[in-house]
């Protein structure tokens, strides 16, 4: 019998029967690309290389890429942690917080043997458990110092470098952590061309060392070289609020007291960053749910009906960046890496705020808000054109442009997302665009389609070669939109998704990305578990699906900055790693797994699988095989019959043939490939195949 070719349809497929389809049904790292004259076939997907070295704390639920008027590129992200940003590698801390605050006398409490010390604030504190806090001005109680302290520095501790905006300061045996601050006093006249004003003030600091750490300012250098004199400063650092017993104090861990004592003296202040949000959701409701002080600081609480992972939304207005931790207030971060983000000092801008987005416009829209009155989650609005940072910018008004409306459909808006003079906002039940008509400079709401909404704030993707949008809705359904007409998406793979995510809890994490290289959208879920630990890939380009495992919490296409950007998390680990993607073909130069696996077909072409038949050989076809990989030989009797495993039998660059002895009415296979670099792209499989004689029975 002459070889026989199996080549399956592009595309995996896990909502039905292996038997009834001739595909793929299964998948890991690989993609369906389409190459002129041979159509969509498997290959692997890129390798990924960190970004730099340095980490985020906590999960990543939001990130944001852009560059300044400079050019100067930035990458904001968000955690259910921290706000942060990098730029240059380099990882600083622009968390919002609180100014400094006096603490009352004697506030520190200290239990003989106990590494848990608390602290009493004047006030009530609304601290969550996680949250920061920076301290400094305490004596030591019971043999433990909370905090940092003062003194002076030794002389001309700045070194400057012409041309640029950071310092490098130095301070022996500091103790500092990064984001800790340190407020500098006493510079006189400018340095080195910097402002003494830009000196003498407070700094969150990036450590480069046990002896000197990095401050920014906004004047660049004029010359390079150490200069400062002999100022002072006060050193804040830094302790995670561990428990909350009462509306006024809190505890942290510390040395172990060495004898039970209240102390701290009358010199204590406190700066208070914004409390860290929920890792998970949770089906709880309401503020002050669980232990105390589970709302949002600052804002009174979320306003949702359930208790959602914390997630930010994060653009950039002009060049400055503008944050939301959903449920939360408005920050604007200015860019310099030494200042925490700001509250938004306009006072009839809404503080509770469930989305945020930016239009191209420059349109500063919110959706789901408070209006004065109370919180309406169906409520959008938006600042006067470019601006929203101050006092009367979002009052409607015959001489500005800020307006509001409510949409007429849903309970509750879970995201917008803009495009080119439309932005299309999502409920949970509905889709509307907000059209901006540029003549009149009026807003306007168009509902598209009913009992339509999408799973999550960031269920979606964009194709970058068309423009149009993609989403999950609530009711699992994949969709297109673009030109203004909704399409359904087939998908093979819904109820495999679906039955997979625990539902109810955890929908708020999955996450969709474009993939403008490749012409894809990427989304990732939560199967089984808690944290995202899957994803599928849906090719613009083939109409195709691919499945597979990833720990990636959020993901960045890679328009601004070449590579797609992702965040990972690892179990027992409380950092996230920023990953680039698509570079290179190894994970961090250390092998990585792909694998492709095909339907079972009858191997009786001229029958239902009537007659047992033997395969004898096998002739691959594969480009740009990096090295070796393992094929198996999947056979069956029946559908239902126990799969028999048969092989590896290893494949490389220049296998022409392969002798095997497998007997079996059905066959499916697999190849596996483990290693670095790992590329690879299957063509058409042959199989020598005959007859052995035998009858179903």
């Amino acid at each position: 019998m002459p070889l026989v070719a199996i080549q399956p349809q592009a595309g995996t497929v896990k909502d039905a029967s292996e038997y009834s389809v001739s595909s793929y049904v299964d998948s890991e790292k690989i993609r369906f690309r389409s190459v002129q004259g041979a159509g969509a076939q498997p290959q692997t997907i890129g390798g990924w290389e960190l970004k730099c070295t340095d980490t985020v704390l906590g999960k990543v639920r939001g990130a944001h890429q852009w560059r300044d008027n400079q050019s100067n590129s930035y990458l904001a992200i968000g955690s259910h942690r921290k706000l942060m940003v990098e730029r240059g590698d380099n990882v600083w801390d622009i968390t919002p917080c609180e100014a400094p605050a006096s603490l009352p006398n004697n506030p520190v409490s200290v239990t003989n043997n106990q590494t848990s010390t608390t602290i009493t604030t004047t006030s009530s504190h609304y601290l969550t458990i996680g949250t920061f806090v920076y301290i400094t001005g305490l004596t030591a109680t019971g043999g433990v110092t909370v905090g940092g302290g003062s003194g002076s520095f030794a002389s001309n501790p700045f070194a400057t470098t012409s041309g640029s905006t950071i310092v490098q300061v130095t301070l022996s045996a500091h103790g500092l952590k990064r984001g800790d601050f340190v407020t500098i006093s006493g510079v006189s006249g400018a340095q080195n061309g910097i402002p003494d004003s830009e000196l003498n003030a407070q700094h969150s600091v990036y450590v480069t060392s046990t002896s000197q750490f990095f401050i920014e300012i906004t004047t660049p250098a004029t010359s390079s070289g150490a200069t400062g004199g002999t100022p002072a400063y006060v050193a804040y650092k830094q302790s995670e609020v561990v428990t909350v017993p009462s509306a006024t104090t809190f505890t942290i861990t510390t040395a172990q007291g060495s004898s039970t004592a209240t102390g701290g003296g009358n010199s204590g202040s406190i700066i208070i960053e914004l409390e860290a949000g929920l890792e998970s959701s949770t089906a709880q409701a309401g503020y002050g749910t669980g232990s105390y002080g589970m709302g949002v600081y600052g804002s009174g609480g979320e306003q949702l009906t359930s208790y959602d992972a914390r997630i930010w939304c994060l653009e950039n207005y002009g060049e400055d960046l503008v944050a939301v931790p959903r449920g939360g207030s408005l920050y604007r971060w200015q860019l310099n890496r030494s200042q925490r983000a700001a509250v938004n000092a306009a006072t009839d801008c809404p503080t509770k705020i469930n989305f945020m987005t930016v239009t191209p416009e420059q349109y500063l829209m919110l959706g789901g808000c408070d209006d004065g009155t109370g919180f309406d989650g169906l409520l959008v609005i938006w600042a006067a054109q470019a601006q929203g940072f101050t006092t009367g910018d979002w009052t409607a008004k015959a001489t500005n442009t800020s307006r509001s409306l409510r949409l007429g459909a849903g309970s509750h808006i879970q995201s917008m997302i803009p495009s080119s003079f439309v932005t299309v906002v999502m409920t949970d039940s509905s889709m509307h665009q907000l059209r901006f008509l540029k003549d009149t400079v009026f807003i306007y709401s168009q509902d598209l389609v009913a009992n339509v909404g999408i799973m999550g704030p960031n269920a979606w993707a964009k194709d970058s070669q068309t423009g149009g949008l993609m989403f999950l809705s609530a009711n699992w359904q994949f969709y297109t939109f673009l030109n203004g007409q909704l399409q359904a998406v087939p998908c093979p793979v819904r109820d495999f998704i679906r039955d997979a995510v625990v539902t109810g809890t955890q929908q708020s994490k999955i996450v969709g990305t474009g993939i403008s290289q490749y012409g894809e959208g990427w989304f990732f879920y939560p199967a089984s578990n808690l944290e995202v630990n899957k994803y599928v890939i849906y090719s613009f380009q083939t109409q195709t699906w691919a499945t597979g495992t990833f720990n990636r919490t959020y993901a960045l296409d890679g328009a601004t900055f070449i590579y797609p950007i992702m965040f990972d998390y690892t179990d027992g680990s409380e950092n996230a790693q920023i990953w680039l993607h698509e570079k290179g073909n190894s994970a961090q130069g250390d092998a990585f797994e792909s694998w492709i696996e095909a339907s079972p077909v009858d191997l009786n072409v001229e029958g239902e699988g009537e007659v047992t038949m033997d395969v004898s050989g096998i002739v691959p076809d594969f480009q740009s095989l990096s090295a070796g990989g393992e094929l198996y030989l999947l056979t069956k009797d029946k559908p239902n019959s126990t799969e028999v495993v048969n092989g590896p039998f290893a494949i490389g660059p220049t296998t022409e043939r392969v002798d095997v002895r497998v007997t079996g009415r059905q066959l499916g296979w697999k190849f596996v490939r483990n290693g670095a670099p790992n590329t690879w792209r299957l063509g058409k499989m042959r199989f020598d195949i005959n007859a052995s004689g035998g009858r179903r029975d």
